[in-house]
């Protein structure tokens, strides 16, 4: 029995390197394959992105109707100029200076 089991066990060892060999092989096929694909990719010219310019017309605000006028002052300055008026009880003061 001794015999057989030292058989077996040289069996074994020999399976064993094998199924070694195979994985190591395996393994180094692996990491080469790897090393490639990665200098491949990395290598590669990166295309630089296109910045485009896209010019739109500024829209001018309207104006809304003036409602009825509070007491107070006001300051309004637009595109087209500046306009002051100021109010208490009866007194009523507009300034506007426009291109």
């Amino acid at each position: 029995m001794i015999v057989v089991d030292c058989a077996v066990l040289t069996i074994n060892i020999k399976k064993m390197k094998r199924i070694s060999f195979i994985t190591g092989k395996f393994l180094i096929f692996a990491m080469f394959i790897s090393t490639m694909f990665f200098t491949v990719t990395s290598c590669r010219e990166k295309e630089k992105p296109q910045t485009v310019i896209i010019e739109k017309q500024v829209e001018t605000p309207k104006q809304t109707p003036k409602a009825e006028k509070s007491e107070g002052t006001s300051i309004s300055i637009d595109g087209k100029g500046v306009e002051f008026s100021t109010k208490k009880g009866d007194k009523e003061t507009e300034i506007s200076i426009k291109d």
